[in-house]
């Protein structure tokens, strides 16, 4: 879909505060506080395993499904504010 058929809301940030919006950095600054890259890693891999299996009710504690979801709300914010330090970088290249 080219950027063009999105809504204007689409493209804007949904899940950041307006702190976070004014310094989208200081989302990226948190997410690698909460997580160090390894373990940023290793979650990534957990999300996919489960998505790829769909065995995520078998495999997994309660505990480690929560900590799984509270992972992917921090990623969502984190390609939010990377998003927002892209727009103000310059206009996206359009890739249709």
């Amino acid at each position: 879909m080219a950027l063009k058929d999105y809504r204007a809301a689409q493209l804007e940030p949904q899940k950041l505060s307006n702190e976070e919006i004014a310094n989208p950095v200081q989302v990226i600054h948190q997410f690698f506080f909460d997580d160090h890259f390894p373990e940023v890693k290793n979650q990534l891999w957990n999300l996919l395993k489960i998505a790829a299996t769909g065995n995520y009710g078998k495999s997994l504690t309660r505990s480690e499904r929560s900590d799984l979801f509270y992972f992917y709300e921090r990623l969502e914010k984190l390609v939010e504010a990377v998003h927002l330090i892209h727009m103000a970088n310059g206009k996206p290249v359009e890739s249709n």
